[in-house]
C-alpha cells in the first residue's frame, strides 16, 4: 500500500506539473563592455544577480534594455512568436552584370538620347524576402516537482542596418541607383535547465561584430521561465 501511495503521489505531481502553463521571458540588455568584464571576472555571479546589476545600470541610464519578449505555452509544447517586417528586395537582374558594386557612378550625358530609364534592358527577375525583427521559438518542460524547467530556445533578432549602393545613377530627373539592404543578425539556439522563476544568463552578443570588432558594449541575453498554475 505504501508503494502504491508513493507512485500515486508521484503521478499526481507529474500531472500537476504538466497541467501548468509556462511563461518564458527573454530579455536583451546592452551594457558597457568594461562593466560586464568586471562582473564576469569572479565567475561566481548567478544569472539572477547579473540581471539585477544590468537592470540597475539601465535604470541609471548607463545601460539599455534592447528587447523584452514574453511567451506563454503549455509544458512540453512548442510555441512560436514573430514580431517582424517582411523586407522584399531584388537579388538578380536581367541585362546587366550585378556581380559587384560599381566603383564609379554613372553620370548624366546631356547629349545622349532621352530615356526615362537609365538602363532600358535592365529588369529585376528574382527577389528575396527577409524577416526583419524578432523571432522566438520555445519548448519548456516542467520537472515533476515544478521547481525546474528544461527549456529549448531558438531566438533571432534581425535589423536592416543600411543600404549598399551597387550601381549609382543620377540625372536631372533624380536618382535611380540600385541598392541592396545590409542586415545585422543575432541568432541563438540552445537548451538549458532553469530554476523556476529565476533569470539566467543564456548568451552574450557583440553589437555589429563585422563593423565594430572592438565595440564598447555587449548585449546580455537573459531568460526566465515561470510556472503558472491553472486557475480553479
Amino acid at each position: 500500500m505504501m508503494k502504491r501511495a508513493a507512485v500515486l503521489s508521484l503521478l499526481a505531481l507529474a500531472t500537476s506539473a504538466m497541467a501548468g502553463q509556462t511563461r518564458v521571458t527573454v530579455q536583451v540588455i546592452e551594457v558597457p563592455h568594461a562593466e560586464l568584464t568586471k562582473w564576469m571576472s569572479s565567475g561566481k555571479a548567478s544569472g539572477e544577480e547579473l540581471h539585477e546589476r544590468a537592470m540597475k545600470l539601465a535604470s541609471s541610464g548607463a545601460a539599455e534594455i534592447v528587447d523584452t519578449n514574453v511567451v506563454l505555452a503549455r509544458s512540453g509544447e512548442k510555441a512560436l512568436v514573430e514580431s517582424i517586417a517582411e523586407v522584399i528586395f531584388p537579388t538578380e537582374y536581367e541585362g546587366s552584370d550585378m556581380a559587384a558594386p560599381a566603383k564609379e557612378p554613372l553620370v548624366f550625358d546631356p547629349n545622349a538620347p532621352f530615356s526615362p530609364r537609365p538602363w532600358p534592358n535592365l529588369f529585376a527577375n528574382a527577389f528575396e524576402t527577409r524577416n526583419a525583427g524578432t523571432t522566438i521559438e520555445i519548448e519548456a518542460t516542467l520537472s515533476e516537482s515544478g521547481k525546474h524547467v528544461d527549456l529549448r530556445l531558438s531566438f533571432e533578432m534581425v535589423d536592416q542596418d543600411s543600404l549598399m549602393t551597387w550601381t549609382e545613377y543620377r540625372d536631372q530627373w533624380g536618382e535611380a541607383s540600385i541598392k541592396r539592404p545590409i542586415f545585422e543578425t543575432k541568432r541563438l539556439t540552445g537548451a538549458l535547465t532553469l530554476v523556476s522563476g529565476k533569470f539566467e544568463l543564456f548568451n552574450i552578443f557583440t553589437p555589429k561584430p563585422a563593423a565594430m570588432p572592438a565595440a564598447t558594449t555587449r548585449q546580455m541575453v537573459f531568460v526566465r521561465c515561470e510556472v503558472l498554475p491553472l486557475a480553479k
